[in-house]
């Protein structure tokens, strides 16, 4: 179109001359004018048409780029997949492994605390299972709680033969290799109930006495069957940690008489807030 402007106006030019023979000075001036926007009109044009080639290049090279990144990142998702389906084939064998191991009672199921070995852990889920009227075992504190009452005569630190018999088995698990480590601390509780009779006064003089010489009644059972006497400690804590509310005026409660048996590491002492905080 604008070459069409330029041949015009050197048509109109030679329409002039061709009618009047001259041109005047301002028809002359005129058609130089439209002569000069053709050029300026046509250079424009060209130096539109470089800049759009220019963009138009720039916008393959970007999509060339990001073509490739695309191609990468899709090799990179496919090694991605071929890694988490091997993984997951990992992960299914080894929860059919652990399946295995927790039927087979080897290893405690997800969610329960145990800080005994796997092999006197397992040894003394056994034996408070056999043990079920006299025997309670706590494994998230590795301690075998057992029950005053079937234990000993209400207000006797004699130990009964049944429980005796189960503290033999106790000290078989107390002397296995994988418990050998650990010491052995016996800890006497008794409920709120006043001690009254003339002869366990004699005796035991008060809730105190009585704890602590429960506590070393077990420990003579547990010698006797063998355990190191150095390896264990007694204590007794009296009334004063409960693991269930006593009865309403003094009247106690058989929950709360009871002797704790703690497999403890040798760089550990058991003191009597680490039992009570066990308790709660």
């Amino acid at each position: 179109m604008r070459i069409s402007m330029a041949v015009l106006a050197v048509a109109v030019l030679g329409g002039v001359f061709v009618a009047g023979g001259c041109v005047s000075q301002a028809e002359h001036d005129q058609i130089k004018v439209l002569n000069r926007k053709a050029l300026d009109a046509k250079n424009e044009a060209m130096e539109n048409l470089r800049k759009a080639e220019l963009e138009n290049t720039q916008l393959k090279d970007e999509l060339a780029a990001r073509d490739q990144i695309i191609a990468i990142k899709k090799a990179e998702i496919g090694l991605l997949d071929a890694k988490n389906e091997a993984l997951a084939k990992t992960l299914f064998e080894l929860e059919e492994k652990y399946r295995d191991a927790i039927a087979a009672g080897t290893v405690p199921a997800i969610g329960e605390i145990r800080v005994l070995p796997t092999a006197v852990d397992a040894a003394l889920v056994k034996f408070a299972a056999e043990n079920p009227d006299l025997v309670e075992y706590l494994p998230k504190y590795g301690m075998v709680k057992i029950k005053a009452d079937m234990t000993f005569a209400k207000g006797s630190a004699e130990v009964t033969a049944a429980a005796a018999a189960a503290l033999a088995k106790l000290a078989e698990i107390a002397n296995s290799p994988d418990a050998k480590a650990f010491n052995v601390y016996i800890a006497g509780h008794t409920d709120d109930i006043p001690i009254r009779k003339a002869e366990t006064l004699r005796e035991h003089k008060n809730n105190w006495g009585l704890s602590v010489h429960r506590s070393l009644a077990v420990i003579k059972v547990l010698f006797q069957a063998g355990v190191d006497q150095k390896r264990m400690g007694a204590m007794g804590f009296s009334k004063y940690h409960p693991v269930e509310p006593n009865e309403l005026g003094n009247r106690g409660n058989p929950t709360n008489r009871r002797v704790e048996i703690w497999l403890v590491p040798p760089n550990r002492f058991l003191t009597g807030s680490v039992a009570a905080e066990a308790d709660k």
